[in-house]
């Protein structure tokens, strides 16, 4: 049976079969989720594990040395995520119900960022979108410059949206980016609902589509937090969306519409983040080509191969012209990720060390070490069963519907991107990818999981159990492998402080000490500090860290014994670098993330000893810093140009 054919029979079954379809045969074997008890269960259950995965977090908070928060967090994760999965994906639903627990399950989802920190940013990328969108609602300046990830200044999308709900509303700047982010999260769920409903003509497989591609790592976490990629996620999702219901229009007025709304998504994409921009502008590029080779056998269309090639066209133009005229430092900015995964790769192929232990020192409790492996597995079975089946189809492997394949094909790309993951720099460009490409992979997976559902109806009695554990089985270690693969402890639950955390390091005593930096010294002022620390001056100092990177070697401050070069004080003291605010513990102890600055600084991801304590406490009696604050663990200097002049080597005046 071709997969054309089982979608048809499905949607032919089921009361949400396209329009036109037979009058559903009655099925009593099927549940059926058309009565208020159906509600009752949503809301019970959404309460229920919202309540569980809080209590998980109290006991985080309050016993991080624990693990027993986590099964409670799963506890509650799956006590909502079991029945939404039955629901979502039963052939006997009326459309209202499934869209309403599609809803429910979209805004129980962000439970977990939501109750993670809800009354201010914490994660890294958060605070520097935070400090963005509130200049912009202060000043209304665009391309502001960004002190802690400068590559944000250059696309403001998120930014805009945020101050504009706030000048609109009255909110606070981090109010109004809960709502945007809540908002995006749910319509990111429903743009993939949409893509699979057009390409399948079901809602029962959109809403299979969507389940799919909110197993991906970064779906209840990474893209639940006040970032761009948050934003850009559901315009991609619905440029394609929208692409899909274009390619099934029968009349054209009806395609130039969802063409028109297929472009307008995309290009909302281009101003809010790179990597969406890229990624969606490749995948344009790939359906363009898959459709214009269909096209050209005679297997497709020519139409539909015009269709995509114009949003493809335009889109793409437009994330060309952004990224060259607006925002040209991107691909600088990429390209560590990228090119630098790569060569870590081949290095580690060829004999060479920098790979990386999988859940090195982890906290995680060993089922979800076990899930994060058991995914890749279990994703790859799936997909070849998949492949099988489509082989056996009259067009092979490569024939059928163009767009489909497209998507199969870049859903596939899921796999060749699990080696990076060994290596630093690809790892985090590895994961990047997983919330893109999951969405080709629930499109790919999607007939053959309605056949393994719909072969689980027809058991009976003890098989049927046997079978519905194994359903609920696999996918709860789908969702728990991912997440776990996704962020560890420190991102994903409150605890006790840790060192070189993005998360762990802001401590009532790192808050205090950038509380009495701006009440005693002001705002806006440049510092060289840490990473760390940095996010704390920049929340709540609303200060101006320095951005080391190999032209502007901050870093040396702290790394080197010896005086600062020449070169490095004429840029501290041209670019107004008045205070170093020093983290006694970098002298003592290791960052949890291997990074005390930045990626490209010198000893990264490989440094087996701290910087040492002689280092930093030079700055105790060196005739150009002045103590000006100390605390138990941190130390702010006033620095003194005209004494560095006189004491460096070449910088006398």
């Amino acid at each position: 049976m071709s997969n054309s054919t089982l979608l048809a029979e499905e949607s032919a079954a089921t009361p949400d079969g396209p329009p036109g379809s037979p009058p559903a045969r009655p099925d009593h074997r099927a549940p059926r989720f058309g009565s208020p008890l159906a509600w009752a269960v949503l809301w019970l259950t959404a309460t229920a594990g919202a309540v569980l995965i809080a209590v998980a977090f109290s006991m985080a908070a309050t016993d991080g040395a624990d693990t027993a928060h986590y099964a409670v967090f799963w506890a509650g994760m799956l006590l909502f995520f079991c029945p939404a999965a039955v629901v979502l994906t039963a052939p006997q639903v009326a459309p209202r119900v499934r869209i309403g627990w599609l809803l429910g399950y979209g805004l129980f989802s962000y439970v977990p960022k939501l109750l993670r920190n809800p009354g201010q940013p914490l994660f890294h990328d958060e605070i520097a979108h935070w400090r963005q969108a509130t200049d912009l609602a202060a000043n209304g300046q665009l391309f502001a410059q960004n002190h802690l990830i400068g590559i944000v200044a250059r696309f403001p999308g998120l930014h805009i949206v945020t101050a504009s709900i706030s000048d609109a509303t009255g909110l606070t700047v981090w109010q109004s980016a809960l709502v945007v982010m809540v908002v995006a999260h749910v319509l990111a769920l429903f743009g993939a609902f949409l893509l699979g409903e057009a390409l399948f003509g079901s809602l029962r497989a959109g809403a299979l589509v969507a389940l799919v591609y909110s197993l991906n790592s970064s779906f209840i976490y990474f893209d639940t937090e006040y970032a761009y990629e948050s934003l850009a996620m559901p315009f991609f999702l619905w440029c394609l969306a929208c692409l899909a219901k274009a390619h099934r229009a029968k009349e054209r007025p009806e395609r130039l519409r969802w063409t028109v709304g297929a472009v307008l998504a995309g290009c909302g994409a281009v101003p809010t983040h790179h990597l969406t921009t890229v990624l969606m502008t490749a995948l344009l590029v790939l359906l363009t080509v898959v459709a214009t080779v269909a096209a050209l056998r005679g297997t497709a269309p020519r139409e539909k191969a015009v269709t995509i090639g114009t949003v493809a066209l335009l889109v793409g133009g437009a994330g060309v012209l952004w990224l060259v005229l607006a925002a040209p430092a991107t691909f600088a900015y990429l390209s560590p990720y990228m090119g630098g995964g790569a060569k870590q790769l081949l290095h580690m192929f060829s004999g060479g060390k920098g790979t990386r232990s999988l859940f090195k020192a982890s906290t995680e409790p060993f089922y979800e070490r076990y899930t994060a492996f058991t995914v890749p597995l279990l994703s790859f079975a799936l997909a070849a069963w998949a492949l099988w089946r489509r082989r056996r189809q009259p067009g092979g492997l490569f024939g059928g519907d163009p767009l489909m394949l497209g998507l199969n094909l870049f859903g596939l790309l899921y796999f060749p991107s699990l080696p990076f993951i060994m290596v630093e720099f690809g790892a985090e460009g590895a994961r990047r990818t997983w919330g893109f490409t999951w969405i080709g992979l629930g499109v790919l997976l999607t007939p053959v999981l309605i056949l393994a559902l719909d072969r689980l109806a027809e058991l009976r009695g003890r098989r049927w159990r046997a079978g519905a554990l194994v359903a609920v089985l696999v996918a709860g270690d789908a969702l728990m492998g991912n997440v776990a693969a996704g962020l560890d402890e420190d991102y994903r639950f409150p605890g006790t402080p840790v060192f070189g955390s993005d998360t762990r390091s802001v401590t009532a005593e790192a808050v205090g000490t950038a509380a009495w930096f701006k009440a005693h010294l002001g705002a806006k002022l440049h510092v060289v500090s840490d990473r760390y620390t940095g996010l704390v001056l920049v929340r709540e100092a609303d200060a101006e860290p320095a951005q080391p990177a190999k032209g502007f070697p901050t870093y040396d401050l702290y790394f080197n014994s010896t005086p600062p070069t020449p070169f490095l004080v004429r840029e501290l003291d041209s670019s107004d670098y008045t205070y170093l605010v020093i983290d006694k513990r970098t002298a003592t102890q290791l960052p949890e993330i291997g990074v005390y600055f930045e990626p490209d600084e010198p000893f990264a991801f490989g440094g087996t000893s701290p910087i040492g304590v002689r280092n930093l406490d030079r700055y105790n009696y060196l005739p150009w810093t002045t103590k000006v604050y100390e605390s138990d663990a941190y130390a702010i200097y006033r620095f003194d140009f005209k004494a560095i002049h006189a004491t460096v080597p070449g910088e006398a005046r």
